[in-house]
């Protein structure tokens, strides 16, 4: 019985034996996360020109200098986000923001004039209230982060429309998925909205 239980032993290497083995797992390794990166890319885009906001620097910085404290500056990208891809990008915050209302970060359609309630048609969230709010037609707290932003912190916005997913990512934390099933048929663009007169906000 003991021989027959040692003919099931099976030999496992651990260690490659050459330079030649270690370098063929490394390449496995590469080959494999290029297959995870495909279809990934940053979106390089600059805001353009509208109302209440003037746009510098290129057209990536963008400073609300109109309008008072009032959900009345929709700045929209100048570059629709691209089907069948994974489209990120990041809003950095570069002035001090107010306690209650701020901005408001996502994705949504092109040529939005101020329109009332224009944050209906958009995928984002805002950031208000000491809280993130996900914005999406109807009102859900984004509890997975729940302090305001504040000046000097960076927004990640990841979109994929392969899915139709929206995530978001701030000084590097992914908070996971916040809006699902977006239609991906639909022209949209990033968008930011600010509320408090004199904030900044940067593409970087």
């Amino acid at each position: 019985e003991i021989e027959k239980c040692s003919s099931l032993i099976i030999n496992v290497k651990f260690i490659p034996e050459s330079d030649e083995e270690i370098n063929g797992v490394f390449d496995k390794i590469n080959n494999l996360f290029n297959v995870l990166d495909e279809g990934e890319e940053t979106l390089e885009f600059k805001f353009k020109p509208g109302y209440n906001y003037d746009v510098i620097y290129n057209g990536l910085v963008a400073i609300k200098n109109n309008g008072g404290d009032c959900w009345n500056c929709t700045i929209i990208g100048d570059r629709e986000t691209p089907k069948n891809k994974i489209s990120k990008w990041k809003i950095k915050i570069k002035t001090d923001i107010k306690q209650q209302n701020d901005l408001l970060i996502g994705i949504g359609p092109n040529n939005p004039n101020n329109e009332n309630d224009f944050y209906r048609k958009c995928w984002s969230f805002v950031s208000s209230n000491s809280k993130l709010i996900l914005k999406s037609g109807n009102i859900t707290k984004y509890n997975k982060h729940s302090g305001r932003l504040k000046k000097g912190d960076v927004v990640e916005v990841i979109f994929d429309r392969i899915v139709g997913k929206l995530s978001f990512a701030i000084n590097g934390s992914n908070y996971g998925i916040a809006c699902s099933d977006i239609p991906n048929k639909d022209e949209l663009y990033p968008i930011v909205l600010l509320y408090d007169q004199n904030l900044i906000v940067e593409i970087i």
